[in-house]
């Protein structure tokens, strides 16, 4: 072993991106949204589709 930490995953230059991804849809009552059996019902929602774009673009940076 070499002896040096693997990089964290804070670290990682898209991490912030996910992070508010992450915080948007578990908060947001279009993303949460569930059918009578609790399954999520993946509603449209602008705001997801706008962070997830820039999380993705913040992997291929």
């Amino acid at each position: 072993m070499s002896g040096t930490p693997y990089p964290s995953f804070v670290d990682a230059p898209w991490a912030g991106a996910y992070v508010r991804l992450a915080n948007h849809c578990s908060t947001c009552v279009t993303c949460t949204t569930v059918d009578e059996e609790g399954v999520n019902l993946q509603l449209p929602c602008a705001k997801a589709d706008q962070l997830y774009e820039k999380y993705r673009q913040a992997q291929h940076a």
